[in-house]
Parts: structure tokens; C-alpha cells; sequence
């Protein structure tokens, strides 16, 4: 039995090119145009406004409660995360399925789209299983697409961006309705295409998995989202209103669109740093310096203990995995 990538269908269904071949355009090109364009863009913004800034804004007052309620979340946050793997994966220890998810983990911070980390659950994987992984995590993907872009529109809406949080919302109804089974005409006219593939593939997957796996990406963006928050907190932003459910509305607000505009970026890479700071400040109520520097403090501590550490651990552990599974002679991944 083959272990390359390349035996099965991964190689046209996982294309990281991530452009329509129609426009045949150079490989360096499209890599300018998805990765450094919008990287040099969000970077250059960022840097501006960051310059303006007076030294004094930069001395954090740091609140170690709420930076240790953030921290303590990431095992439920992966967790929730590897229980929808294995919801959608059903046959294997949740060990094995909590390691591919960590593992994909480190591939998304230099994979295209979120296709780094689909890449590197199913290399983790035994070779048969691949196929049905590839399902696994479209469903996967979608539902937790539908969440973020399902709070956007509610961000929005909140913001008084009626017209643009309705119109986000109306594509939620269409997202969900699709997720579930809903095949109206233009959706046989489309489903073929590249960008939309892996909606063709997750309806495969069974109705009843599929809305476990909803359930799970819903109550992962929740813990997500309240991460945010209290590491927005940790850094002192918003010190000054004195009501806490008001700053934390507007915190929470904030953090939704900042992952919703993050959503749109043609192709993040590194785990969108950079481009998540330039986000949250575009995103996020910043009314004086400290403010500002509050959230990029928080937006990279949320993206050095959700991606950066976890990555890192899905490494460790897959190579240990791996020497384990050659001193045995087994088959690798299994």
C-alpha cells in the first residue's frame, strides 16, 4: 500500500494553488498576488499606525487573572476541535485524532487557505483513511467558516452596518442551508467549481454528523471568542469605562469582525499574523494610544497560545509517533 499523498485523490481535491486554472497565470504571480500583496498591504497599515503611537502607550499593565483564564482555555479550544474530528472520523482513539488535529495545526501556519491544515491531518493519517478525511475536513472547515461568518454579520448589524450585516447574514442562511442538504438550481451549477468543492465533498458526510460537528464548531467559537476577550482585558483595553458587560459587548463585537475580515484574506499564512493585528485594530474600539497597543498585545498572545504552542506540541508528538512507529515496523500513522 502506497503512503505518498500523491496515490490518492489529495493531489486535485487539495490543490494549494488556490487560483482558477482558466487564468493560467505564473506560479510567482499568484503567489504575489494571494500571500505578499495582502501581507505587504495589512503590514504597511500596520506598521503606520503603530509609528504614530507615543512610547508610553506600549507599558502594559498586565492583569495575570485574566491571562491565565485565557491560557487554561486552550486545551478545552483543541479539544473541541479534536472531539469534531472524531465525530466525523469515528474509528480510530481520540489520542490519534487529537495529534493529526495538532499536527494539521502546524501546516496551517504556512499552508494556503485553511488547506495547510487539511494537508497535514491527512498526512498524519493512515493512507486509507485519507479519502474520507478529505470529507471529514470540508465539514469540518464549513461549519466553523459558517460560525465565524454568522458572527460577522451579527457584529455588523450591532455595529449599525445594517446593509453589510444583512447582506453577510443572507450568506450565512444560504451557507447553512447548503451545509444541510439544500440543492436549489444554481447550486448544480457551481458546486463543481474549485472554490466550492468542499461543500460538494461535506455533503457527504452523514446529516446527523454533520450537525454535531455545527454544535462543536459553535461552542468552540464561543470559547474562542471569550479568549479574546479576556486577554483583551489582561491587557487593559477599554481600562477606562467602568461598566464591565458594556466593554465587554464592545470587546466581543470586535473580536467577531476582526475574525470575520481575517475570514477574507485571499491567502493567510503563519497563522495570519500581521494580518490579525491589522484587523483587530480596524475592527476593535481603540479610543486612546494604550488601547491600540492593548490589542495587538492581545491579538498576539491569543495567536501564541492557540496556534503557535499547539503547533509546536502537534510536531513534537507526531515525530515521537513516528520514531515509535518505525523502531515497530508498523505501518506509519497507525
Amino acid at each position: 500500500m502506497k503512503s505518498s499523498v500523491t496515490s490518492n485523490p489529495l493531489s486535485h481535491k487539495l490543490s494549494v494553488k488556490g487560483w482558477p486554472e482558466g487564468l493560467r497565470l505564473p506560479a510567482p504571480i499568484q503567489w504575489g498576488v494571494l500571500f505578499l500583496l495582502p501581507l505587504s498591504i495589512a503590514g504597511y497599515w500596520l506598521v503606520s499606525k503603530l509609528s504614530m503611537l507615543p512610547a508610553s502607550s506600549w507599558d502594559f499593565t498586565l492583569y495575570p487573572g485574566a491571562l491565565l483564564a485565557a491560557i487554561l482555555l486552550v486545551p478545552l479550544n483543541w479539544w473541541l476541535e479534536s472531539v469534531k474530528w472524531a465525530e466525523l472520523l469515528p474509528w480510530a482513539p481520540m489520542g490519534r485524532r487529537m495529534r493529526e488535529v495538532l499536527y494539521g495545526t502546524a501546516w496551517s501556519m504556512v499552508g494556503p487557505l485553511r488547506l495547510g491544515a487539511g494537508i497535514g491531518r491527512l498526512t498524519a493519517m493512515r493512507p486509507k483513511e485519507r479519502n474520507m478525511a478529505l470529507r471529514a475536513f470540508a465539514t469540518a472547515s464549513v461549519s466553523q467558516w459558517w460560525c465565524t461568518i454568522t458572527a460577522a454579520a451579527i457584529g455588523l448589524l450591532c455595529s449599525k452596518f445594517y446593509l453589510a450585516g444583512s447582506s453577510v447574514l443572507l450568506i450565512s442562511a444560504v451557507t447553512i442551508g447548503l451545509y444541510f442538504g439544500w440543492s436549489p438550481s444554481f447550486w448544480h451549477r457551481i458546486k463543481g467549481t474549485p472554490l466550492l468543492r468542499q461543500w460538494g465533498m461535506s455533503r457527504k458526510i452523514a446529516t446527523v454528523r454533520r450537525r454535531r460537528a455545527l454544535n462543536l464548531s459553535v461552542a468552540r467559537f464561543f470559547v474562542m471568542l471569550f479568549q479574546f476577550v479576556l486577554l483583551l482585558n489582561a491587557f487593559g483595553h477599554l481600562s477606562v469605562l467602568q461598566h464591565s458587560v458594556e466593554r465587554f459587548f464592545i470587546q466581543g463585537q470586535g473580536a467577531a469582525l476582526t475574525w470575520g475580515l481575517t475570514s477574507l484574506a485571499p491567502m493567510p499564512a503563519f497563522g495570519d499574523l500581521g494580518l490579525r493585528e491589522a484587523a483587530a485594530i480596524a475592527a476593535i474600539s481603540a479610543p486612546t494610544p494604550h488601547d491600540m497597543t492593548a490589542i495587538v498585545g492581545a491579538t498576539f498572545t491569543l495567536w501564541l497560545i492557540n496556534l503557535f504552542i499547539p503547533a509546536m506540541v502537534g510536531v513534537v508528538w507526531h515525530g515521537m509517533t513516528r520514531r515509535k512507529s518505525a523502531a515497530k515496523g508498523t505501518i506509519f500513522g497507525a
